[in-house]
């Protein structure tokens, strides 16, 4: 095959497997988004080493000198059914993560790394911007609040990437937003004012960051805004109008309806050592198996704000 042939036959192996879009990023450097992480360092350096980490993200061809391309992928998570019972509080990239065994997606990279092998490319483990690469491969559009949006599915998605050895011709970028002119809901809806400008985010006032990796104790300021979240955050997306029915809820989640009786603000805030190791750290990992207090505090803030009473 040649180079279009196989461009070609990567997305339909990309449809096969599971994935709503599929297209090809050069490998060269992603300069400008180096240059925002260090623009972040400089603006908040407080929060330095959370964007540090992602430095060498920026430059694939330095971690590994035999990739060539990056094929880009989409992911619909926005198909599940949410069952009940489950906290409004965890967000909901979390709930349907294809990472989590049981999630019928979970699949969908191994199939696809397979298929890439019969067509004769090599699958290489490197580290990239995935949503800058979706940008860069025309598969996405960035938003105000920095999450990617795909036509039709709102930001409900998951950009996943694979670096290849074989130059592929890549497709045109997207170069404009995807929001509506000067639509500022997400900025607004920020609980703790994280995105303090479009596209730029401060990491540690995150209130996603807050519930499941900051070092305790949150500075109360920050406890008292984070409202009912207790495991991630949607409110910059569940604000947005690009989001406006993209969530259609086609499938069941049975892994889901199974763990559901857990899940509850109630259930976490009372969770025991067993239930934890072998129930629900499981799926929501971020969280260390040795923190089980911090699921307690956040459940606990979630059911003081729900009741009106506001976070102790």
């Amino acid at each position: 095959m040649n180079a279009e042939e196989t461009v070609a036959a990567i997305r339909r192996l990309a449809a096969e497997v599971g994935y709503v879009d599929c297209g090809i990023a050069s490998a060269v450097a992603f300069e400008k988004f180096a240059e925002a992480i260090e623009q972040r360092i400089a603006a908040f350096p407080a929060a330095a080493s959370l964007y540090r980490s992602l430095l060498p993200n920026a430059r694939p061809q330095e971690s590994d000198p035999d990739v060539r391309s990056i094929i880009v992928c989409v992911l619909w998570y926005g198909k599940y059914e949410m069952p009940e019972g489950v906290s409004r509080g965890i967000g909901r990239n979390y709930l349907f993560d294809h990472r989590y065994p049981a999630c019928p997606d979970h699949g969908t990279g191994d199939r696809f790394r397979a298929g890439l092998g019969e067509l004769g490319l090599r699958v290489l483990d490197v580290p990239v911007p995935d949503r800058w690469a979706g940008v860069r491969a025309g598969v996405v559009r960035f938003g105000r609040n920095n999450f990617a949006y795909a036509g039709g599915y709102g930001s409900w998605i998951n950009v996943v990437t694979f670096c290849v050895d074989r130059e592929l011709p890549a497709g045109a970028p997207t170069r404009e937003l995807a929001c509506p002119n000067s639509c500022r809901r997400c900025i607004e809806a920020c609980p703790t004012d994280a995105l303090t400008e479009p596209l730029c985010m401060r990491w540690d006032h995150c209130v996603a960051h807050l519930t499941y990796r900051a070092p305790h104790p949150i500075p109360q300021e920050l406890w008292r805004r984070m409202g009912h979240w207790v495991y991630g955050c949607d409110e910059c997306q569940l604000v947005c109008p690009l989001n406006e029915g993209r969530w259609r809820e086609l499938q069941p989640a049975p892994w889901l309806e199974e763990m559901a009786p857990h899940l509850s603000d109630e259930a976490l805030r009372t969770m025991d050592e067993e239930t934890y190791h072998n129930i629900v750290h499981p799926a929501f990992w971020y969280i260390p198996k040795d923190d089980l207090a911090r699921w307690h505090r956040n459940a606990e803030r979630a059911l003081r704000v729900r009741a009106g009473r506001g976070p102790s």
